[in-house]
């Protein structure tokens, strides 16, 4: 609390010297030595002014040199950071690296999609303004093989608070070192733990695929919209296809979102030509309807789209347009609820995110911040504060035990996960659906990414009922 009063003083003596720059006596002075103001005195154009006074005395009178392009990215940043959305952001030049990882490449880290308001905005009685949240994590990646799920907050990352860090100095921590263990402050509702994961080189997911073991249903993951999702999932369709589906499960769990465009064209696949994707609402009130047209291959079957809190942006978008126009039955929890979308505008080498318009449902519906609701609701089993302990603790403690049991039943099956749940479920307070998975994560890491398994039928129960409700048909 001290430092923080310290701040808000150095910040008032600060402000203070600004008001005596900007007071009669010392403007007259400034403007007349070079200054001229020739714009008018409001709104952008009159705050411009007055920095480029306070530019101009500094540039004068500081004792080092001022870095112009450094001051010209703080700007940027700082007037993106003015609309108090989460969603819009600058990326500079020099991260511009990562914005082209996020659609198609592969990158060092944890695997997690994240927001994380700008420190001006700090609420220290809003945990959401300060730490970072999870908004999903990539399917077999570091964070999810670890448990992290959406709407995790992360307060620390190997001791480092990051409430003082924007997003891209989040994100790049986040990245660490190939190999090196970093340790997580994670809170969780009314939990606060520690999770340390090891990163990896992690591939942006985007489109998986194969046939549910003992059935004629397709089943196809797509974990982010990417440019190549669309030829992806029409790969996907066509090989399916070729070995007789009879029915299509979605998966868009912990989709984060991506690229809209891409949602579009898959939403294309399953609609009739005229059918409503989306109505995109602008700030002048007009609005834009994206409707399925001809140009793609229609598939006439039955589908299921799995959802959960992960499910976001383009997700949602896709979800949206099957559940309303009832060519899809929604399984799972409700979606995240991100209802607005952003442009993109490139900027001095870099780019601008910022929110430009919202969008509703084809049946009306505004989700955003409230999300979509599912047709079928299947939620995990839940843990409380004390069950959540033990198991991080368990994974803490037993680690090698897991890892040994491997290395002697090397074999991925139900039997030796079975086995060694009932080895250990009576040392346990937590669900042992939840030692089951621990074993069964482990079993997949511990596998080349080529033999992992795509679907789980058997202990993944999102999957399961939807693989029911297809059998009810």
């Amino acid at each position: 609390m001290k430092s923080l009063k310290k701040s808000a003083c150095i910040c008032l003596v600060f402000l203070g010297f600004l008001c005596t720059l900007s007071g009669q006596g010392n403007r007259e002075s400034l403007t007349s030595s070079s200054i001229e103001r020739n714009v008018q005195n409001t709104g952008i154009s009159a705050i411009l002014v007055d920095l480029n006074t306070l530019y101009q005395y500094l540039n004068m009178n500081y004792l080092y040199d001022i870095d112009i392009e450094k001051v010209k990215e703080n700007l940027t940043k700082a007037l993106v950071a003015s609309l108090d959305d989460p969603y819009s952001m600058y990326i500079s030049e020099d991260d511009m690296e990562e914005e082209t990882e996020s659609l198609t490449g592969l990158y060092t880290g944890i695997g997690i999609y994240l927001t994380k308001m700008d420190p001006a905005f700090i609420d220290w009685d809003d945990e959401s303004t300060y730490m970072v949240q999870v908004q999903s994590p990539f399917p077999g990646g570091p964070a999810d093989i670890a448990g992290i799920r959406a709407r995790d907050m992360i307060s620390h990352v190997d001791g480092k608070p990051v409430a003082q860090m924007d997003a891209d100095e989040v994100s790049e921590l986040l990245r660490g070192e190939e190999g090196v263990p970093m340790t997580l402050v994670v809170h969780r509702a009314d939990s606060v733990f520690e999770v340390t994961l090891t990163p990896e080189e992690v591939a942006v997911p985007s489109v998986s695929s194969t046939i549910i073991p003992g059935t004629s249903y397709g089943y196809i993951s797509i974990a982010t919209f990417t440019n190549s999702t669309y030829p992806l999932t029409s790969s996907a369709l066509t090989d399916l296809s070729a070995q007789n589906m009879k029915a299509l499960i979605i998966d868009l769990r912990n989709n984060g979102g991506g690229t809209t465009n891409s949602a579009y064209l898959v939403a294309n696949f399953f609609l009739e030509t005229g059918d409503t994707i989306v109505n995109i609402e602008k700030k002048d009130g007009s609005v834009i309807r994206m409707n399925a047209s001809d140009q793609t291959r229609k598939y006439d079957l039955p589908v299921v789209v799995l959802v959960n809190e992960g499910t976001a942006s383009a997700s949602e978008i896709l979800t949206g347009a099957l559940k309303d126009n009832d060519r899809a039955v929604v399984i799972g929890e409700t979606t995240f609820g991100k209802g607005v979308m952003q442009d993109v505008l490139p900027w001095d080498g870099g780019a601008i995110h910022f929110t430009s318009a919202r969008y509703k449902t084809p049946g009306g519906n505004d989700i955003n911040e409230t999300g979509i609701t599912p047709d079928i609701t299947v939620i995990p089993p839940q843990m409380s504060d004390e069950e959540l302990t033990d198991y991080y603790d368990f994974i803490n403690e037993h680690y090698e035990d897991m890892v040994a049991w491997i290395d002697e039943n090397p074999a991925y099956s139900i039997d030796n996960i079975e086995a060694f749940t009932a080895l250990w479920q009576d040392e346990i307070s937590f669900d042992p659906y939840y030692l089951r998975l621990m074993i069964r994560n482990q079993y997949i890491v511990s596998m080349n990414w080529e033999d992992r398994p795509i679907a789980d039928p058997v202990y993944d129960i999102v999957l399961a009922a939807a693989v029911d409700y297809l059998d009810s048909l």
